[in-house]
């Protein structure tokens, strides 16, 4: 009986020992957060007096500006008609077909990023990469790639390549291959190496290693986050039709130059409509892959 008192008074030591070592770290974590948005807030200049002087008053009347003036009695009539439906998306036909180039871009840019990253991930992980020096060769290559800001690599191959949606898709391209690398062999690190074993003793090489040890297991994950960034770069081409990559950002420049801000409202509207029947389809094909890899 007292050996075994001695070994739950033991136990419940380590326990609470543990316990207090995980609250310093939480303490220590939220301290040091706070500090650096106080840190920030202060070098920011941004003051009680700075955000309560006539700001949501702006941002009312910004909002208020891009309302369309729609009228009940002519809310379906023909074009030509103020207050229609039809006369606030007045250029519906153009916004579509540039809509149409900029998903384009988005899909071009996100499908290469992810051929280039897949495989790449595989050398940056490393619970299947043991060479130190090509992991981290690999994963600062990755930092590179995120770090150049779209704006710039767009007004480069701008530059280079004349405006148009070549340079959007090649700006798409360079940026997501850098995050989508980092996000896919953060899921290869956590999948089981059990299966690479398994293969390998088998006599597989690294590839089939790789192929058939790894690779069905992440999968779902990576599809994930390669739909996911499908998405953002939809937003992310609109923003660089504005610097010349084409699409509907020089529309949308348009409108800004114009302060025609319902004009502006009316095509965001279209884009948010088309990241949610992206997003539905990106759901169907997750629960499809999801299911068929359960099924096998």
């Amino acid at each position: 009986m007292q050996g075994e008192a001695a070994i739950l008074t033991a136990f419940e030591g380590a326990w609470l020992s543990q316990r207090r070592q995980v609250r310093r770290v939480q303490i220590f974590t939220l301290t040091g957060v706070v500090v650096v948005l106080a840190l920030s807030v202060w070098l920011s200049g941004i003051t009680a007096t700075n955000i309560g002087d006539g700001l949501f008053e702006r941002i009312g009347h910004f909002f208020y500006r891009m309302l369309p003036h729609l009228r009940w009695d002519s809310l379906f009539a023909s074009r030509e008609t103020p207050g229609s439906l039809l006369s606030w998306f007045y250029a519906l036909p153009l916004w579509l077909k540039a809509i149409k180039e900029t998903v384009e871009m988005a899909f071009v840019g996100t499908l290469l990023a992810g051929l280039i990253a897949l495989p790449l991930s595989f050398g940056a992980a490393a619970n299947v990469n043991r060479r130190g020096v090509l992991r981290q060769v690999i994963r600062r290559g990755f930092d590179t790639l995120r770090t150049i800001p779209e704006i710039i690599l767009a007004l480069i191959f701008a530059a280079a390549f004349s405006i148009g949606p070549v340079a959007g898709a090649l700006t798409l391209t360079i940026s997501s291959a850098g995050s989508l690398g980092k996000l896919f062999s953060e899921a290869i690190e956590n999948g089981d190496v059990r299966a690479v074993e398994s293969v390998r003793a088998a006599g597989g090489n690294w590839l089939l290693q790789m192929r058939f040890g790894m690779l069905p297991q992440v999968l779902p994950q990576v599809m994930s986050y390669w739909l996911l960034r499908l998405e953002m770069n939809v937003s992310i081409a609109a923003a660089l039709g504005v610097v010349g990559a084409g699409g509907i950002g020089v529309e949308l420049d348009q409108a800004i130059s114009f302060t025609d801000f319902s004009t502006y409202l009316a095509i965001l509207l279209i884009l948010v409509c088309i990241i949610f029947a992206i997003d539905l389809v990106s759901e169907q094909i997750r629960h499809r892959l999801i299911g068929g890899l359960g099924k096998a």
